[in-house]
């Protein structure tokens, strides 16, 4: 890896593009030297958004047992204070964060995460599976004869998008308006987006979310969006910033990190074709462990951000209160101090279900045994189906200071039933 200066600063939309990736180099050599580095505000940063700046620096925490234990602790690193994000928002801007389901207070998010739980645990989930296996079905039913396409969007988006709309309770004809929506918010950095106090796509999906909301009141259902519609937070129903905030993390989160690990797990299967070659000798035996390989290697979340309740030490580094905390995933998961040789491709892994792309504690994401299926499902049926699939020509990445995101991937593969190779 060729090595990168020790005071780059992280904050460059395009530093991950240019890199095709994290700066796993500069990561490591944080991590060795300074573990708890101090980032300044980089000057030539230009907001997406009035409301939002980065005048304030961050500690960024490149050693994983850092991250593991200050995302666990939301007593002393919340996402409450500050956001769980890492701008630095004017007030009306932060109240939304807050109102948010990784901004609320502890207790506030405790008591929704009790009325969403169950719909991401195995007793709802498992009727739901066969479902998930026909819709992977029959995405490459839609592609496999045409010896190539566009592998993002023709592929890897339309499995997680089906479901989450499914599990929410969002109808079939808001589902692609839902889509084009979260896409256009997790994309916050494009350009285009500048000089709204609020982004357009914000303002039209609240929309959407509002008018679903007054549907689910008047005929409520078993999704999970009616139970938080309809359910009590501490006795008092959500209000209507809560639930534009909740709606719209859903729509991004609820396909933005499976789609992206889909369009990573090709991209490296190319790149380690040793690994490829032993993932189809047994696809049922190695496959699960390769998709958490993918999520260590890869992870689709860049950070995401902690505040500092009051004066404390993590390491050798005095933290003040209202200091500013980066959890890096990239670097956590390529930490030497829990994984072997971490910047190694290994499908075999032992430990490769220890990254922390899915976060740990308070804040873990919910959907990571649904996202896991749909990753199954869809990447058994593309290697069984369409096995030489290779990327060819240039991708495209986001660009973005906190997602690891593939925009475009272009992808070529022998038709089905014309014959495979390798």
């Amino acid at each position: 890896m060729t090595e990168m200066a020790m005071n780059t600063n992280i904050i460059d939309p395009v530093l991950i593009p240019s890199l095709n990736g994290p700066p796993y180099e500069l990561f490591d050599q944080w991590r060795a030297n300074d573990p708890i580095h101090w980032n300044p505000p980089n000057p030539d940063y230009e907001s997406p958004m009035p409301e939002a700046s980065l005048s304030q620096g961050f500690y960024v925490l490149t050693r994983y047992q850092d991250v593991f234990d200050v995302s666990r602790n939301q007593a002393l690193f919340t996402s409450h204070d500050g956001s769980p994000v890492i701008w630095d928002f004017e007030p009306e801007a932060l109240a939304r964060q807050q109102a948010g389901m990784m901004g609320m207070k502890p207790e506030q998010h405790g008591a929704v995460k009790r009325l969403v739980v169950p719909y991401f645990g195995p007793k709802q989930l498992e009727p739901f599976y066969p479902e998930i296996d026909n819709v992977a079905a029959e995405i490459l039913d839609s592609v496999a004869a045409k010896g190539g396409c566009e592998f993002v969007f023709d592929v890897a988006s339309r499995l997680p998008v089906y479901t989450f709309c499914k599990i929410m309770g969002i109808p079939d004809d808001l589902r692609e308006t839902v889509f084009t929506l979260g896409n256009a918010l997790a994309d916050t950095e494009n350009p285009q987006n500048r000089g709204h106090e609020q982004s357009p796509a914000m303002l039209e999906l609240f929309q959407v979310a509002q008018n679903l909301a007054e549907e689910k009141r008047n005929n409520p259902d078993n999704s999970m969006f009616s139970q938080v519609v309809n359910g009590e937070v501490n006795g008092e129903k959500l209000d209507e910033m809560n639930l534009n905030m909740f709606f719209m993390t859903i729509s991004i989160a609820g396909h933005e990190t499976t789609r992206n690990t889909a369009a990573h797990f090709i991209r490296l299967m190319q790149e380690f074709p040793d690994q490829f070659s032993l993932l189809q000798s047994d696809v049922d035996r190695y496959l699960p462990n390769a998709i958490e390989e993918v999520l260590r290697h890869s992870p689709p979340v860049i950070n995401f951000r902690r505040t500092v309740t009051e004066d404390t030490e993590l390491g050798s580094v005095s933290l003040k209160k209202g200091d500013k905390v980066y959890l890096s995933y990239p670097a956590a998961n390529r930490d030497p101090e829990i994984f072997d040789d971490p910047h190694r491709f290994d499908i075999t892994r032992e430990n490769a279900n220890k990254h922390l792309s899915f976060g740990t504690g308070p804040h873990v994401c919910l959907g990571a045994r649904l996202a896991r299926y749909q990753l199954a499902a869809l990447l058994k049926q593309i290697i069984t189906r369409i096995p030489d699939i290779h990327p060819v020509g240039e991708k495209e990445m986001l660009n973005s200071i906190w997602f690891n995101a593939i925009l475009k991937m272009p992808v070529e593969f022998t038709p089905e039933g014309v014959g495979s190779g390798v």
